[in-house]
């Protein structure tokens, strides 16, 4: 029987597992953040195959159900997820001194086809690491948490993740104020050595060797495929994979573009724009802390209502962003970052609460890997439908204005339409283990896959 002391969060190591996320902001922040900046700005090159570049890893995302379902895989008396957190970070870490690499060549010549495939290879290998590490660590915090507080340990390990980029975003402004070939080698350097450093700091003895939980059978999962097709009959979980699609798209267009609109709209230097991830991140921590020590009693499944509230929250400063590019009214552009910040840290806490309650205790780290899958394989066309719509929009109109408008008015509404979607998932049902009948196409489809 289970007492109140084996329902509790062990807070200590869940905020030393959350340490990792310091590290992942400083290697994400080159790449999503300071090299976009650069390419596009500095050396005035098309947004759009650099935002391919930023979303080719998320276009790879089907292996994070790989990585997931094998590490379900491993047998008692190994470690399940270490190995494959350590196998995807490490190959992300060597590929970051190719960046300077890239720069170089490129400034040289644009259309150098010598740095464009070597930035091909090193967002590969970025790529595979991320997705092999992604799910399989948030399958490990997931574990190290009672059943009752593991929405709320994603939630605390995520606090460390919004925290740590605008830090970030701070310590690389300083590093690179204006950008020139040796302040980027040494801001990649440093960047590295803060990124292992945390990292180790937050895997070290983080797990023991498996043991079957109570309550589970220690049967070997399905094969992976028929799993698939398992997880993929229940409506709910086709619904909640298009909610987050849809969020992911919607939040993440303005990842390649918001640095590049800074400097295009306003005029901005390097530095003044590397600081836009510290406003918005100021938002996130404050919304975040505050919707986890406020939501802290609720069980994972029970934060859907504060999901919605986070959706609207977030597209409502996109749609002020969007009014500020056609106006150029810069004096608002800080506290609008804010405001952005704000409405995501609330939609982060539950999207992440949910993420943990739409997984069974058999298939957890293949459910999670799913999600993470859908969540990065957007996120990747999201980033790369931005850039898209910036250049499209710019060769109709001419306007750098109207070209930013078009992106960041688009994720407002896709934003407002997933709390439509949300709606429709019975996120509780699910948590529950309550069978969903399938419809008569819905059952023919999965005998016949």
């Amino acid at each position: 029987m289970k007492t109140d002391t084996d329902q509790r969060l062990n807070v200590p190591r869940t905020l030393k597992l959350g340490t990792f996320h310091i590290g992942s902001s400083f290697i994400d922040l080159l790449t999503s953040g300071v090299l976009n900046r650069v390419l596009i700005t500095d050396l005035a090159l098309s947004a759009t195959p650099v935002a391919l570049l930023s979303a080719l890893r998320y276009l790879l995302a089907p292996l994070s159900i790989w990585a997931g379902y094998r590490s379900d895989l491993r047998p008692p008396g190994t470690l399940r997820r270490l190995p494959f957190i350590w196998g995807g970070r490490l190959p992300m870490l060597l590929s970051l001194p190719l960046l300077p690499i890239v720069t170089a060549l490129l400034a040289a010549d644009p259309a150098s086809v010598a740095g464009w495939t070597l930035a091909l290879f090193a967002f590969l290998i970025y790529g595979v690491g991320t997705l092999i590490s992604g799910s399989t660590y948030l399958s490990l915090v997931r574990d190290s948490a009672p059943p009752a507080r593991r929405g709320q340990a994603l939630a605390i390990v995520q606090v460390f993740l919004v925290i740590s980029f605008p830090v970030a975003g701070v310590v690389y402004g300083g590093l690179m104020p204006v950008y020139d070939q040796e302040s980027f080698w040494r801001l990649v350097l440093i960047g590295m050595a803060i990124a292992f450093g945390f990292i180790a700091f937050a895997l070290w003895g983080a797990e023991k060797p498996a043991s079957v939980p109570a309550g589970v059978d220690p049967t070997p999962p399905e094969p992976f495929l028929p799993l698939l097709r398992q997880m993929w009959s229940d409506v709910r979980a086709r619904r909640f994979f298009l909610f987050l699609a849809l969020g992911a798209v919607s939040a993440f267009a303005q990842d390649a573009v918001l640095e590049p609109f800074g400097g295009d709209v306003f005029g901005l230097d390097n530095g003044q724009t590397t600081r836009f991830n510290a406003y918005w991140g100021i938002g996130v921590v404050i919304s975040l802390l505050a919707t986890v020590y406020f939501t802290r009693h609720r069980a994972a499944h029970e934060q859907t209502g504060v999901t919605k509230i986070g959706l609207a929250l977030t597209a409502l400063p996109l749609f002020l962003l969007g009014v500020l590019a056609v106006t150029e009214w810069q004096a608002l552009l800080i506290p609008v970052l804010v405001m952005f910040g704000l409405g995501f840290g609330i939609y982060t806490v539950g999207a992440v609460s949910l993420l943990a309650a739409m997984t069974t205790e058999r298939h957890a780290a293949a459910y999670l890997g799913l999600w993470s899958m859908t969540q990065l394989l957007f996120r990747g066309l999201g980033i790369f439908a931005g850039g898209a719509v910036r250049d499209v929009a710019l060769g109709i109109s001419g306007s750098y204005a109207i070209a930013y408008a078009s992106v960041f008015l688009l994720e407002a509404i896709g934003l407002i339409a997933c709390i439509a979607i949300l709606q429709q998932v019975d996120v509780p049902g699910f948590a529950r283990g309550e069978a969903k009948p399938l419809g008569a196409t819905v059952t023919l489809a999965a005998a016949d896959g």
